[in-house]
């Protein structure tokens, strides 16, 4: 079996309090392994170290503690990386924040695109052809001419998503990368990212609050004062209802519903959680009770 494409052994971060003069661990002994074409979401509360674990994907950060694999490249807190070492594991590992105006630079959507293949030396030739094809991606063709500002939330994003496409990453982190959009634009941003998985074959890594986005992907991590609390595919996850309310979350709505009605003791399934899933089991629940009511009780209850 190769190699993850990803794998943490222990690993550590801490920020630095100046004014305290303290250290603050993020990450405390995290042990996660990610391979190549895998659709991973991870979730967690305010501090959790979700978005810590993400920044170092990127050696945006790099470990204090620990070990970290990724992209075929081994960082520890004393053996760093070359600056070139660095360099090529960004250009396979792409992010996509929270804020897409931070990530539009130019005044054309395909000159956006354009400008990391350009700072990779790519040939002028070959930036195009992974332009339009970034574009095509991401569904935004027809915008390769407008002025990213004037696009919507959802658009500019995708715009975003398609400025590291063109750079070929083998691996997408997304955080919080539709925190910002409304339902519509975070639908679009959400089926881009499965595309881009299924379709094309990328490793997504989704940092997210919005369960029902989690809900989506083939495995989701939760994530709890810097340690991995919960990793499996999401129908396994969502079923721990109480153990995730403990640790601030809540699972998808339609989950949270069929829990209540098995808690007051109907036979339904548990492991629901997608709007679709959950909607045919109250069908199926709704469909049996009426079953249930005979017209000979329905006579003897207007005769009462």
């Amino acid at each position: 079996m190769s190699e993850p494409f990803i794998r943490t052994e222990n690993l550590q971060f801490s920020y630095e309090d100046e004014v305290n003069q303290t250290s603050v661990p993020a990450l405390r002994g995290l042990d996660i392994s990610i391979r190549q074409g895998e659709y991973v979401a991870v979730l967690g509360h305010n501090g959790s170290g979700k978005s810590t674990f993400a920044k170092l994907l990127n050696l945006i950060l790099t470990p204090t503690g620990g070990v970290l694999h990724v992209a075929g490249k081994t960082v520890t807190a004393d053996a760093l990386l070359t600056e070139d070492e660095i360099f090529d594991v960004r250009r396979n590992v792409g992010m996509v924040f929270q804020n897409p105006d931070n990530q539009l630079v130019a005044t054309l959507v395909e000159e956006d695109v354009a400008f990391g293949p350009e700072n990779l030396g790519i040939p002028r030739e070959e930036i195009r052809i992974r332009v339009d094809e970034a574009l095509e991606m991401v569904g935004m063709t027809e915008y390769a001419h407008h002025a990213p500002h004037k696009l919507s939330g959802g658009q500019k994003q995708r715009v975003a998503i398609a400025g590291v496409i063109a750079m070929m990453p083998k691996c997408i982190i997304f955080d919080e990368s539709t925190a910002m959009l409304d339902p519509m634009g975070r639908k679009e941003v959400t089926d881009t990212m499965e595309r881009l998985n299924r379709t094309f074959g990328i490793t997504v890594l989704h940092i997210t609050h919005y369960m029902d986005e989690a809900a989506r992907a083939d495995r989701v991590v939760i994530m709890n004062d810097g340690t991995i609390f919960h990793d499996d595919t999401p129908e396994a996850v969502f079923s721990h209802v109480e153990e995730l309310r403990e640790v601030g979350l809540e699972v998808p709505q339609g989950t949270e519903l069929l829990h209540m009605l098995a808690r007051d003791g109907f036979a339904v399934r548990e492991d629901c959680i997608t709007v679709e899933a959950c909607t045919d089991e109250l069908y199926r629940i709704i469909t049996e009770n009426k079953v249930r009511q005979t017209p000979t009780d329905d006579h003897d209850e207007k005769q009462d």
